[in-house]
């Protein structure tokens, strides 16, 4: 339960299809109607056509398994059978029940569309109402569950109307649209034609009366065609295709049915549909017209919008991977296309000392870095008992929350949560895009950010004595010629402190270099710490250094401040550590003789250097 609902978590890919979202809608509708709670967590990329497990499958991690009542798996969508059954095995562990569709896994309520008799409906219209003699079937991929079923359903209703098969009748087009094509032009180059074509997906079946009609093959007069799946495009073509339609409303009924079974405390229900049968030009029969205008027009609304979006979303892009702070630029989202919409992200992401997604980092804590409810646009710790920001607001409006997991360079720093006031195919449609902005995004900033420290850390070593922390020559000779171009700097006045280590080689002789090299880095530190905060302070070499500073100041109370240090430096290491210095002031202009000035520094100081060799050998 959550505030009071029951909670259902959809586990699904491609929200935007329009059969998937016929289900979902309906789904929706059947669950408001129970007062029930409805969160989605999609991916967005392919999963199982490519077998590549992608992190986007984090996205199952966010689900609050603590307070849902039932999970619903979209297996033939997911086709990872690894990602599937890891959240049934966490599911099993929070003891929530689940279902799966169109999958076979145990201990799991179960739906599914009947595929065999709905693809036997296909393809016995096809051989014994139009009399086809020279059938082809155009599979799926070899191996596969889905395509393997469908051939066997093709030998036997063949068989049954005394047509022997052969293996020429099957060609491979797994399920997609280039090997099709490239095995129908291979049909092209046969002596004689099939006179019908049975493909295993309408994809395939559109793409086959494509590849035949461009040659001058004639679909259906030459060669019929049909498909399976009953996808929109298979209607809005010309031919249409005759398929069998897996209905997304039909779906969302029977699911709704399974749950309220299963809320009444029944276990591993099994329910299935039979897809519908639809016949069309394709095979030769009259057009069918069961698609309504407004889903076309919805499609066609999302296509003139489509062009406009991506163009914003690369400029938002860019905008955030150049920014200094990326919650900051998240601005601009507001005034476009990610409204509604809250995004969550690792806090170790903001590490620049590391790259969170190159180095192996902590990870845990996270930050809404956009909230489309708040104003105030500085990330803010993410709570995740509340499961999402705003949740009693996002609740009220009774419509799906749904999930997208962040991905970059095979990582999932986090995740999108979008929450439309409605049911819309063009704002699902958005869903990719957006969570693909803020994945590009944030990896981008992350990258470029730590490509800056990196830089910034090389820089410091080429500027920085590696002993003591001061400046190098080179460095400060080009600072300087930046001080000269400011004119501001003219008149104002100018110190610089020049020090010497005294008795290095005593210490070097007797007590080892290395502790020569700690003495020197004593009185580099006592001249960083007394000077001021912006003194440039160098190393010019050996125990040589000085500082230069603009401003006015009683520079014998610095000099006393850094006899002091050196005191406390020498009970610390055992042994005297001071050193001597001088000094000299000026007026600064952009003409200032800085090699005279730190010779007039050096005279003082090595004035004062005599005068303590002089004052230790008489001791």
């Amino acid at each position: 339960m959550i505030k009071d609902k029951k909670l259902v978590a959809l586990c699904t890919y491609r929200i935007y299809e329009p059969g998937e979202f016929a289900f979902i809608s309906e789904l929706n509708r059947l669950l408001r109607e129970e007062d029930c709670a409805f969160f989605i967590y999609a991916l967005n990329s392919e999963i199982g056509n490519s077998g590549n497990e992608i992190a986007e499958t984090a996205v199952f991690d966010v689900i609050p398994y603590d307070k849902t009542d039932a999970i619903v798996i979209m297996d033939e969508k997911i086709k990872s059978r690894k990602v599937v059954q890891g959240v049934i095995d966490k599911a099993r562990k929070a003891d929530v029940p689940v279902m799966v569709i169109d999958g076979n896994y145990d201990d799991v309520s179960t739906v599914w569309f009947d595929y065999a008799k709905g693809f036997e409906s296909v393809v016995s219209h096809i051989i014994e109402e139009h009399k086809c003699k020279r059938p082809h079937m155009m599979a799926g991929k070899r191996n596969n569950p889905f395509s393997d079923e469908r051939i066997q359903i093709f030998k036997d209703v063949i068989k049954r109307n005394g047509i022997e098969f052969n293996e020429d009748m099957i060609s491979y087009g797994d399920f997609w649209t280039s090997p099709t094509r490239a095995a129908a032009v291979k049909l092209l180059e046969r002596d004689e034609l099939p006179d019908c074509v049975i493909c295993a997906n309408d994809i395939m079946a559109l793409n086959v009366t494509d590849i035949f009609m461009s040659a001058g093959v004639k679909v259906p007069e030459d060669v019929l065609v049909s498909g399976f799946d009953g996808i929109e495009e298979a209607f809005m073509s010309k031919p249409g295709i005759t398929t069998a339609k897996c209905d997304g409303i039909a779906l969302g009924k029977k699911v709704m049915e399974v749950l309220l079974r299963m809320f009444a405390g029944e276990k591993n229900v099994k329910d299935y549909i039979v897809p519908d049968f639809i016949s069309n030009e394709s095979c030769g029969c009259p057009r069918n017209t069961s698609v309504t205008f407004d889903s076309i027009s919805a499609l066609n609304n999302n296509f003139y919008h489509h062009q406009d979006d991506i163009h914003m979303l690369q400029e938002l892009t860019y905008k955030v991977m150049n920014d200094n702070d990326i919650p900051g630029q998240m601005r601009f989202l507001k005034k476009g296309l990610a409204q509604n919409v809250c995004v969550v992200v690792e806090e170790s992401c903001f590490d620049l000392e590391k790259n969170y997604f190159f180095d192996d980092v902590k990870t845990g804590t996270k930050m809404v870095v956009y909230d489309f409810y708040k104003d105030d646009e500085a990330p803010y710790p993410y709570a995740p008992e509340e499961v999402i920001p705003h949740l009693d607001v996002l609740l009220k409006k009774g419509f799906p929350i749904i999930f997208n997991g962040l991905e970059y360079m095979n990582k999932c720093p986090g995740f999108v949560c979008f929450s439309f006031p409605g049911i819309n195919l063009i704002n699902y449609t958005q869903t990719s895009s957006i969570t693909n902005t803020f994945g590009m995004a944030v990896g981008g900033y992350v990258t470029n950010k730590y490509q800056k420290y990196l830089r910034d850390k090389l820089q410091e070593m080429y500027q920085t004595d590696a002993l003591t922390g001061l400046l190098n020559r080179t460095a400060f000779l080009d600072k300087m010629v930046k001080i000269r171009e400011t004119e501001a700097n003219e008149g104002r006045k100018v110190n610089i402190i020049a020090s010497d280590l005294n008795s290095l080689k005593y210490i070097n002789d007797n007590l080892g270099h290395l502790e020569g090299d700690k003495a020197i880095a004593a009185v580099a530190h006592a001249l960083k710490k007394a000077c001021p905060e912006d003194a440039l302070c160098v190393r010019i070499g050996g125990d040589e250094m000085f500082a230069f500073f603009f401003g006015v100041y009683d520079l014998d109370k610095i000099m006393a401040d850094i006899d002091e240090r050196l005191k406390k430096a020498t009970k610390e290491l055992g042994y005297t550590v001071s050193a001597s210095m001088g000094t000299y002031t000026a007026f600064f202009d952009k003409d200032l003789d800085l090699t005279k000035a730190l010779d007039v520094a050096d005279e003082h100081m090595y004035e004062n250097k005599r005068r303590y060799k002089e004052r230790t050998s008489n001791a």
